[in-house]
């Protein structure tokens, strides 16, 4: 099964717009946001103000209060999903009306987060960054979902990887260095080396590493056939298939002995 695309690469955040008709708030979290806090900040008293601001100013995170004269926030919140720029940018409710049943109907619009009023400045952009932390987290979900499933169909087709590798050993141990049996084992060797490695199995690819760096050396050799005897060979590569079992014994289904 491919990866789907990722999510749009996390970011830090920087631009916000700030969307309260209460003069004193807007200037509080001016202050400690943007002055203090390093973000740039978008100030709006209303929602038609905000709606008109926000395709240009694109903002990370939208910090929007409830109660506020005209549309209120959660009208607003649907007429920024409606918009193509803020379609998908969090939203996170500031507002007094924060009890329980207030707080489902929020989630249920599906909003980052809901920051109670009154709040303690001091601790705004902490709680902020938290929030963007956490979309981040669950934006990443589904991905790291989709590579376990990756990882455990790689660890299913293992043993035919190994056995593939023993294969090549045991030919050359019964019948002495043929050069292209040595080619076709070390890109096998190499190709494990490599593919263990993006499936977190550090130990297989560090393992499968050594042995692609003796076979290389062997294929480089001035003289052929080399005259060490083949079946050495035999002996690492059973070593490659142990560890691979090793490695992978956690992982369901369990690597079958090779």
């Amino acid at each position: 099964m491919p990866l789907r695309r990722p999510p749009t690469p996390d970011r830090p955040l920087k631009r916000l717009l700030v969307v309260e008709d209460d003069r004193d708030i807007v200037n509080l979290v001016s202050l400690v946001l943007g002055d203090v806090g390093g973000y740039v900040v978008k100030a709006c008293a209303s929602a038609k103000e905000a709606l008109e601001a926000a395709p240009g100013f694109r903002p990370d995170l939208i910090l929007l209060d409830v109660m506020m004269p005209g549309a209120d926030g959660v009208s607003a919140l649907k007429s920024f999903r409606r918009l193509q720029d803020t379609r998908e940018t969090p939203v996170v409710f500031m507002t007094a009306m924060a009890e329980p049943g207030d707080l489902a109907r929020y989630d249920a619009l599906g909003c980052l987060g809901v920051i109670p009023k009154p709040f303690d400045p001091s601790k705004l952009a902490g709680t902020l960054e938290a929030l963007w932390g956490r979309r981040a987290e669950a934006r990443r979900k589904p991905f790291r979902n989709e590579f376990e499933e990756l990882r455990r169909a790689y660890v299913v087709e293992l043993p035919s990887r190994i056995g593939a590798m023993q294969a090549a050993a045991a030919a050359l141990a019964l019948r002495g260095w043929d050069r292209e049996t040595v080619e076709s084992l070390y890109h096998e060797t190499h190709r494990l080396a490599g593919s263990s490695g993006l499936y977190r199995m550090s130990q297989l690819s560090r393992t499968a590493a050594i042995l692609e760096e003796i076979v290389k050396l062997l294929l480089a050799s001035p003289t052929w056939p080399p005259a060490s005897s083949p079946v050495e060979l035999t002996t690492l590569v059973k070593a490659v298939g142990r560890t691979a079992r090793s490695e992978a014994r956690l992982t369901h289904p369990p690597l079958r002995e090779s």
